[in-house]
């Protein structure tokens, strides 16, 4: 497990916490939570500037948003395709509801710098 993150104390560590106090969890997590009666109430896919796109997840019973895990690993799992990430959702958790995508990336706008200190 990184240095950057500890396990929360109800699920042997697939649920995490980084120390900065993002929150992430692993799909195996997610699944079983699911066939044990949770439920997803929100979705949203985050691009990053790379142009890969990571999955936030809000759960019924836990409040705030957490960042989709791989499967065996505690690294971020990431789509390159958002139709290939939606198929993942409707697939993987049976989710059919609302999902929202947003950007990390900025483009310049000719004559405007994105350095806020320009």
């Amino acid at each position: 497990m990184a240095s950057d993150q500890r396990p929360d104390t109800d699920d042997g560590g697939a649920w995490l916490r980084r120390l900065d106090g993002a929150q992430a969890i692993r799909a195996r997590s997610v699944i079983r939570y699911l066939e044990n009666g949770g439920q997803l109430i929100a979705v949203r896919l985050v691009e990053d500037a790379d142009v890969f796109y990571s999955v936030w997840l809000r759960l019924a019973d836990r409040p705030g948003e957490f960042r989709l895990n791989q499967f065996h690993a505690d690294q971020p799992k990431t789509f390159k395709d958002v139709a290939r990430a939606i198929a993942f959702l409707r697939n993987d958790f049976r989710y059919f509801g609302v999902i929202c995508v947003a950007t990390d990336r900025r483009q310049a706008t000719p004559g405007r710098s994105l350095d806020p200190m320009a």
